[in-house]
């Protein structure tokens, strides 16, 4: 294991799949920021095949150099999923069903034979040790625990199953001693544009800071992320104004990469210089004081008005119940055709505001009646809709 001062860590991707092309990694991005957050540096990603002896060697190669290893894939119920039993060899030990994972098995299950599939699931290293995540919202108690050996980790390689599994327990993977001050700079012109400005903030800062480039050739707002980095915080401002000294002021964007993180914030200081903002959080603070979160919904359907009520909204609850367990539900009235684009959309951002998604078929009226129906406690539903839409009444 490695005795640095900083926490470390190695990730493990494992999976034919991602090798083939089959299948995009995700994991090793999410995981890689979320450990970063918690002052761990990731130091290395191996992406392997399903192969018990490169499992073996790879796991073996990173428990003793990182603090922490993480792996990903290979641990369902077929013949490929044998990330246990290449951890088990790494470590010179048996794979063998675990009493408290056969439970789980068998109550989820039913009883099936102890060499079937599902068993499978139970099988796990000798002295693994199971550990049982809280859902930081709701303070439940995760219905399954992972799994680890020593210093190794393991987690599905389904993303938002491992992205779920790893929220309940990141509170395990932390370097206390250390934080990282980051500041990032979105910028219009080009990466040539701005690469001799860089250079020069570089040369300055260079034995405190680390500075980064990444440009982005797809993004409707930037076309280069410039990130800056450091253990100490004065540096870091230091450089950030810096940079913004040789920058043109109009080539520098207000960007916000995660909105949904500082979403009361940034909010209800629009609000104090928009009165239309102000407004409509005047309205959504009178809806939320006037009815449980269990009587009503926000109707969605992807489209920028409601996907602004949604924000909206959002920023409202962590305002005035930064501490909430309950969910709020999202209503998707589902048409006949719908676009894949769209649905992708829709569910990313359920999962983003961390709102229980509900789809129903038909029209709006329908759709409404069939919810009334399914929930009788339901009394309103906020929809959004621009005051200059022509059609905003048509349906209702």
């Amino acid at each position: 294991m490695d005795n640095q001062k900083h926490a470390t860590a190695g990730i493990i991707v494992i999976g034919d799949e991602i090798l083939n092309g089959q299948t995009l990694d995700t994991n090793s991005n999410f995981l890689s920021k979320r450990l970063f957050s918690r002052g761990v540096r990731v130091h290395k990603v191996s992406v392997i095949p399903d192969n018990l002896d490169v499992i073996a060697k790879e796991v073996r190669e990173f428990s003793s150099k990182f603090t922490y290893v993480l792996t990903s894939g290979g641990i369902g119920p077929t013949h490929d999923d044998i990330t246990a039993e290449g951890i088990a060899k790494a470590f010179n030990e048996k794979v063998c069903p675990h009493p408290k994972l056969m439970e789980l098995v068998t109550k989820f299950f039913g009883e099936v034979a102890i060499d079937s599939p599902q068993m499978k699931l139970a099988h796990v290293p000798s002295s693994a040790e199971l550990t049982f995540g809280v859902d930081p919202v709701t303070g439940k108690r995760a219905p399954y625990p992972v799994v680890s050996v020593r210093n190794v980790y393991m987690f599905p390689g389904i993303p938002h199953l491992l992205e779920s599994n790893f929220s309940k327990l990141e509170h395990l993977f932390e370097s206390p001693d250390v934080h990282f001050y980051t500041r990032e700079v979105y910028i219009t012109d080009d990466e040539m544009s701005v690469a001799t400005r860089l250079a020069e903030v570089n040369k300055k800062f260079k034995d405190k800071v680390v500075i980064g480039s990444y440009p982005k050739l797809d993004n409707s707002y930037y076309q280069v992320k410039a990130t800056l980095q450091s253990e100490e915080e004065e540096p870091v401002e230091e450089a950030y104004r810096h940079l913004l000294s040789l920058l043109p002021p109009e080539v520098i964007v207000k960007y916000e990469p995660c909105p949904a993180e500082h979403a009361a914030s940034r909010v209800y200081e629009l609000a104090e210089q928009c009165p239309l903002v102000k407004h409509a959080i005047t309205v959504i603070e009178d809806c939320l004081n006037r009815y449980k979160l269990s009587e009503m919904c926000i109707s969605f359907n992807g489209g920028k008005d409601c996907t602004m009520l949604l924000h909206l909204i959002y920023a409202a609850l962590q305002k005035l119940y930064p501490d909430r367990t309950e969910s709020l539900q999202l209503l998707y009235i589902r048409c006949d055709l719908p676009f894949p684009e769209v649905e992708l959309f829709i569910h990313e951002s359920a999962d983003r505001y961390g709102f229980h998604l509900v789809c129903l078929p038909g029209r709006i009226k329908e759709s409404l009646s069939l919810l009334k129906q399914q929930e009788p406690e339901m009394k309103a539903i906020a929809m959004g809709t621009r005051r200059t839409d022509p059609h905003a009444g048509r349906h209702l």
